[in-house]
């Protein structure tokens, strides 16, 4: 997530947005302007072609060895090459209790944290926040031997991800295939010749949002 600025009457407030709003807005962005059903059309085809390829990626990732996605195995090599030089300090073996210093290189480094096993904890909250183990976690598996793989979440598993795109889509019928939809009694809207039409150009009525005040603001 992350936090973006807006306007109101010279008072600034942060509104929240995600990464996956965003990056679906630039995708659309081509669109936008298109009429709806090209819109509805344009956003289905992207689907499509997205779920084909993250089911290609997930299938090659597989078919290497690989157990986690990208992401994970990206914060794995991170984590393992920041617990090179961390100093473990067992305080109690049988609830998996440690204390881990950092390395420290240069003025950096040289911090503590506690790390607890069997409650799945780390004082730094990493480990809790992305479920995938942090630096003092893997050292404390090496101190032990143990595999650090083991306490990865089980949402990064290819295995559990690919389930995800197992849908598939059907392509969109002509009219006249089989497939269309016959005798639905669809009811046909007509203008009523009754309304007078006033002339002049329509108003429109709206709430206004963030963009209309920042605009205004910079007008004046």
């Amino acid at each position: 997530m992350k936090w973006s600025l807006a306007h109101d009457g010279g008072k600034r407030f942060g509104i929240m947005t995600t990464n996956h709003a965003e990056s679906w807005n630039n995708t659309i962005l081509e669109a936008r302007s298109l009429p709806i059903s090209s819109l509805v059309r344009f956003v289905f085809s992207k689907t499509v072609e997205y779920f084909d390829e993250r089911r290609v990626e997930i299938a090659t990732q597989s078919f290497k060895g690989q157990v986690f996605t990208k992401h994970a195995h990206k914060m794995l090599s991170r984590s393992n090459k920041c617990a090179t030089g961390h100093n473990v300090t067992v305080f109690d073996r049988d609830s998996m209790l440690f204390q881990v210093v950092t390395r420290r290189v240069g003025q950096k480094g040289g911090n503590r944290h506690t790390v607890r096993l069997q409650e799945g904890m780390c004082s730094c909250g990493k480990w809790q926040n992305y479920r995938i183990p942090c630096s003092h976690l893997v050292a404390c598996c090496a101190h032990l031997n143990m595999s650090h793989e083991r306490f990865v979440g089980n949402f990064y598993k290819l295995e559990n991800v690919s389930k995800v795109y197992n849908g598939v889509f059907e392509p969109i019928p002509i009219k006249g295939d089989s497939c269309w939809p016959s005798g639905v009694d669809i009811p046909k809207l007509v203008h009523d010749k009754e309304v007078e039409k006033k002339k002049g150009r329509r108003k429109f009525t709206r709430y206004k949002n963030a963009m209309d005040f920042q605009a205004s603001r910079y007008k004046n």
